[in-house]
């Protein structure tokens, strides 16, 4: 049953991944993804916090890419209010910034959604086998192996039972935490976050679920 139950999960992803992109061509993976998602339970609020994501420039494929598309996922909440999205650059295994992107969700680098809307998230109800995938808008940019890139979300306001995608297992390459405060305003310069993880067993990787290049 447990085999059974991990397929299911990871068609469940690939299915919702496939219809964000249905109307353009095949997108291709420029690093693993994170796989089957963890069921949310007990209560989760992220606001004031920030979900910091390092994407290893040891773990990317050597695919030449105009541009770089980020998946956020969500397994449980309703609405969710973002201060701000950035993807940091540095130099790989350096944490000195090198360069600071905006990322943006439909032209707003703050977006407010309803993770209840049909229109934001078609499968209802949200699950860890039924998640929300929010494909962020393209960035113009080609991920290099030999830098590391950070992904920094600020959420502003969330309800008690906001859930991002966790993975279930450490099958992926991606590895983060989260940071008290918005970790999205450090400059060319300034060091990142220290990633601690999330202080328990389960996987530290938080809410990006994929890297692709469309």
């Amino acid at each position: 049953m447990k085999i059974i139950s991990f397929c299911a999960s990871c068609l469940v992803l690939m299915v919702a991944l496939s219809v964000l992109v249905s109307a353009q061509r095949a997108p291709q993976n420029l690093l693993p993804g994170i796989g089957p998602l963890l069921i949310p339970g007990g209560s989760s609020n992220w606001t004031g916090l920030s979900a910091v994501e390092n994407i290893p420039g040891t773990s990317l494929y050597p695919v030449q890419s105009d541009t770089t598309v980020l998946y956020v996922g969500f397994t449980a909440g309703t609405t969710v209010k973002i201060g701000n999205m950035v993807l940091y650059s540095t130099a790989r295994e350096d944490a000195t910034i090198t360069a600071v992107i905006p990322v943006r969700l439909r032209g707003a680098s703050n977006p407010t959604f309803s993770l209840t809307d049909t229109k934001v998230c078609p499968i209802q109800p949200l699950s860890g086998r039924s998640p929300c995938i929010l494909r962020l808008d393209p960035i113009k940019l080609s991920l290099s192996t030999f830098n590391d890139y950070y992904f920094a979300v600020y959420f502003t306001e969330t309800d008690d039972d906001t859930h991002v995608a966790r993975p279930r297992a450490f099958i992926g390459s991606l590895t983060g935490g989260e940071q008290v405060g918005d970790a999205t305003q450090l400059k060319v310069g300034d060091s990142v976050p220290d990633l601690l993880g999330n202080g328990d067993s389960n996987p530290p990787s938080f809410l990006l679920v994929a890297v692709m290049d469309n």
